[in-house]
């Protein structure tokens, strides 16, 4: 009882060093073990009468997740009368730095701690860039024809008030590659094209995109690059010092298995200056700390940063390189059993560069909603309709059994 009153006392000083220890991940089995991937499984709550295929949408979390947010909740219903409001004490998010989870965040994005904030999700990070840009009368904002709403209405809003446009270009799907997707880029610029805003991977096909040469090429012409990584922080590796964006925009909640609530922005150093607060608290002109000053957004659950603080430490413990290299090997498992299908339409990118663990596919003429039906109908299984098709998401927590229970319903359909 003293050791675990003891931990919920650290779970109560907000920015004391003690807060922020690393999450007590379960003893692990060895990378060698024939059973690893099955005892990485027990990790998870997740029923075992159903097969859960939507990190899309949002992650299941691990059982230590759960445990360090419901224990933070359940001290913040006990012992809040402890809390003596003294700086350096917080029980509460949306007003401290954070730094320690941030740099954590930081270390798997390669990029300085200092440039990454954290927000409740992608849309609240999108939108803090577009209404922080200051847009002239008849720019041009550039985004694809297959963005996610929360990563195309910021611009569209912005772009209303300010007399600005938003422009187009139209990705293939499926993509075939890399070099498709940079003559649609190089069609879609103009002279008067500013900004850039595009996912990472994109969210209704899997596409990894060519972001690296596509932000490149549009910072020698002086465009700012915004990239929305909701779908690939997480699932594969993100090296922003690489990719050469100025800014780039993600969640936790998915494919990093943090509870829901919990997102990030990253601008580059030397362009955070230049973006305006959008909620403006007391670290509204905070320039020494960018990622500080974007933090700041009123009140918000600490708990949910607890939970976040142990998904960094559970995906760190396993290591990253690990985790991409599952989640690839589950999506080219489905991919190869569906190729092998008549009747099947995959459109998602062939190229192995350019798709991981998301694949959209359909087959005959079912509907993507009687599909994603029919699966769970006929085998308990959840991936999610996805216009004509479904959104089939593959993560840790998966085995190639439960695809293959997938590829006989989709047998049985076509």
């Amino acid at each position: 009882m003293t050791g675990r009153r003891n931990f919920l006392r650290s779970l109560g000083t907000g920015m004391a060093a003690p807060l922020f220890a690393p999450a007590a991940v379960p003893p692990l089995p060895a990378a060698s073990d024939p059973a690893y991937w099955t005892k990485i499984r027990d990790q998870f709550l997740l029923s075992r009468d159903k097969v859960f295929f939507n990190n899309g949408t949002i992650g299941a979390m691990p059982k230590v997740v759960v445990e360090r947010t419901v224990e933070h909740l359940r001290k913040m219903a006990t012992d809040i009368a402890e809390w003596d409001y003294r700086p350096g004490e917080e029980w509460i998010a949306g007003y401290g730095p954070f730094t320690a989870i941030r740099t954590k965040a930081a270390a798997l994005l390669h990029c300085e701690g200092s440039e990454v904030a954290l927000t409740e999700n992608v849309t609240e990070a999108m939108n803090y860039l577009a209404a922080g840009i200051t847009i002239e009368p008849g720019s041009e904002i550039l985004i694809t024809d297959q963005e996610h709403p929360g990563g195309q209405c910021p611009w569209l809003n912005v772009a209303e008030r300010y007399h600005a446009s938003v422009q187009t270009m139209r990705v293939p799907k499926p993509v075939n590659t890399p070099a498709e997707v940079m003559e649609a880029f190089y069609n879609a610029l103009t002279p008067r094209t500013r900004i850039l805003a595009i996912s990472h991977m994109i969210t209704g096909a899997g596409t990894i995109l060519p972001v690296k040469q596509i932000c490149a090429e549009a910072r020698s012409r002086g465009i700012l690059t915004v990239l929305d990584g909701a779908q690939a922080f997480g699932h594969i590796k993100v090296d922003l010092e690489d990719i050469g964006c100025d800014a780039y925009v993600g969640c936790f909640h998915k494919w990093m298995l943090a509870p829901a609530g919990t997102g990030f922005l990253f601008v580059r150093k030397y362009r955070a200056h230049d973006i305006w607060t959008t909620l403006a608290s007391s670290q509204w002109n905070h320039h020494q700390d960018e990622g500080y000053r974007f933090t700041q957004r009123g009140t918000g659950s600490l708990s949910l940063l607890m939970g976040l603080d142990a998904a960094l430490d559970f995906h760190n413990s396993l290591g990253p390189d690990r985790v991409y290299a599952r989640i690839k090997y589950l999506g080219d498992y489905l991919r190869d059993g569906l190729r092998k299908i008549p009747g099947t339409r995959i459109y998602t990118s062939a190229d192995p560069t350019m798709c991981a663990g998301i694949t959209v596919y359909g087959v005959g003429k079912v509907t993507g909603q009687q599909l994603q039906d029919e699966m769970w109908k006929r085998a308990r299984l959840r991936p999610r309709a996805n216009g004509p098709g479904v959104r089939h998401c593959t993560h840790i927590f998966n085995s190639p059994q439960e695809i293959d229970k997938a590829l006989e319903v989709v047998r049985a359909l076509a």
